[in-house]
């Protein structure tokens, strides 16, 4: 039976299944700081884990999380993917894609039966894989949708070093909920995907 709540492995902090939550971090240390205990709770808990990172080798990731970590790569509860792999398949980063690929990954794990809840980690520094922001708002905004269908939990890290103040506001308001000095917060300036829409169109009239 899936979990009404989630630990997040920081400071106590729990989510929802459902939850898309926002995270910013500077450089790998910050990163790791909420990346590798929300991961080795997931280990802990029998969850599925998937961490896509950019940037970083995902055999740091890995190592990172100890002994525990390296059996769970061995099996099927963690599969770390270097975001390339995961967001370049056609070559492009189209958001249609990545929500595709997305849901073809998370229905595996459900449907084998084998975990009742999915947890997933998107670390974004702009290093590995460069997307359009206009796609990369789109895909967060269409996330929203998608991820009540699953018990799943998603936090995307961005690197605020890697990323413009504009491109990053932008991108905060696609995510119901956000990691704020160690409190998550419910994000009043949320826009739905059909907002999301009309401000590109605006934008590009």
């Amino acid at each position: 039976m899936a979990r009404n709540r989630v630990a997040l492995g920081i400071a106590g902090l729990e989510a929802e299944p459902g939850d898309h939550i926002c995270a910013l971090f500077s450089g790998d240390q910050e990163r790791d700081q909420i990346l590798i205990p929300f991961l080795r709770v997931g280990l802990a808990s029998g969850d599925k884990c998937i961490c896509v990172v950019d940037g970083t080798d995902p055999g740091e990731i890995v190592a990172a999380l100890g002994p525990a970590g390296q059996v769970a790569a061995s099996g099927k509860q963690l599969e770390v993917i270097r975001s390339r792999d995961m967001y370049l398949r056609s070559g492009r980063f189209l958001a249609d894609e990545v929500i595709g690929t997305w849901k073809a990954v998370i229905a595996d794990a459900m449907y084998a039966g084998q975990f009742d809840v999915v947890r997933a980690a998107e670390t974004w520094s702009r290093r590995d894989v460069v997307p359009d922001l206009n796609e990369l708002l789109m895909l967060e905004s269409e996330m929203n949708q998608y991820l009540p269908l699953f018990p799943q939990v998603i936090v995307c890290l961005y690197d605020i070093d890697r990323f413009g103040g504009g491109a990053l506001i932008n991108l905060v308001k696609t995510h119901p909920r956000m990691l704020v000095g160690g409190v998550v917060i419910e994000n009043p300036y949320l826009l739905t995907p059909d907002e999301v829409l009309i401000k590109e169109v605006l934008r590009e009239a």
